[in-house]
């Protein structure tokens, strides 16, 4: 069983395409989504791909063996890897407003499933208050004293061509703010949060999240030619920027033997305080973990830039 859990947050800051393969449907290259509620995600063995190589070009700061330990050896009959990560969760959808430019949106089925994982990490969201029930065509918005998103002298919010009865409630305003601390956000970003945060109801939210991500078209030109080079026509979807996603990074004992973690590991210390090797773990990926990494496909066109904070840990 895994011995410490810890919230691990992505902003992203680009576009983002974590590809699900190529599909018949309006979209050649679709994205990551979820099965049963069709949310997008990305899936835990991308999470850890692109942390691990982001690992790899700093390794040599590293214990020598900590890449094995951490993800496992190339050679998967020796042991398992001791950090996993779970698929990486939507928690804020960004959604055009017309007042406020966007709103950060998310719903209550999100929220719920969010305090279920952080319950894990033994953190609660936000002062393990009940998250508020949310009427189909309703929104509970976060800012209350500044109304950023509503229509003015009307309790209406308009996000793409439809518009919304809001309510507030402090649940929202704490939410916010917890949102913000978790992202490590100042200045006008943290505004925009605290302002633009809201709560629709779980059919709304799915609907926004289904239908208005960002779709691209990609093509190559065939120089001889001056046409469309043969096959390199074809449109890809995106999570827009700004959007958040959350996993959970996990971490267990150490897979090796006694007399290997004698010679290797002899006293799992931070600073006077010596440590379990789960926390032990959890403070290399922590400590190493790069502020700015890339996700998912089309690392050459600066798509898949996310901006990284883990919650827990000092």
């Amino acid at each position: 069983m895994y011995k410490e859990v810890k919230p691990i947050f992505f902003k992203c800051l680009s576009g983002l395409h974590a590809g699900s393969g190529a599909d018949l449907g309006v979209v050649d290259l679709p994205i990551q989504r979820e099965r049963h509620s069709g949310l997008p995600k990305i899936e835990s063995s991308g999470v850890k791909g692109c942390i691990r190589e982001e690992f790899d070009q700093i390794k040599d700061v590293l214990p020598g063996d900590f890449m094995d330990i951490a993800f496992g050896p190339d050679d998967g009959n020796k042991h398992s890897g001791s950090v996993a990560f779970t698929d990486a969760r939507l928690l804020l959808f960004p959604v055009r407003s017309a007042r406020g430019v966007f709103a950060y949106a998310t719903s209550p089925y999100v929220l719920n499933r969010l305090k279920t994982d952080f319950a894990l990490a033994k953190l609660e969201v936000p002062a393990d208050t009940a998250v508020p029930a949310v009427p189909a065509d309703t929104a509970v918005p976060a800012q209350v004293s500044g109304r950023a998103l509503f229509i003015p002298n009307r309790d209406k919010v308009v996000l793409e061509e439809f518009t919304v009865t809001a309510r507030q409630t402090d649940y929202a305003k704490d939410l916010a703010e917890l949102i913000v601390r978790w992202l490590k956000l100042g200045g006008y970003q943290a505004d925009m949060v605290k302002n633009n945060l809201i709560i629709l109801s779980d059919d709304d939210f799915a609907g926004f999240a289904k239908n208005n991500t960002e779709i691209i078209t990609r093509v190559k030109i065939d120089n001889k030619k001056g046409t469309v080079a043969k096959g390199h026509l074809f449109t890809e979807e995106l999570l827009p920027a700004e959007t958040v996603l959350y996993s959970l990074v996990m971490t267990s004992s150490i897979f090796l033997s006694k007399k290997q973690k004698d010679e290797s590991y002899t006293c799992l210390e931070c600073g006077e305080e010596k440590i379990s090797e789960g926390e032990y773990l959890i403070k290399k990926i922590v400590g190493k973990m790069p502020e700015y990494m890339q996700l998912g496909g089309n690392a050459t066109i600066g798509k898949g830039l996310v901006r990284v904070t883990v919650v827990g840990v000092e």
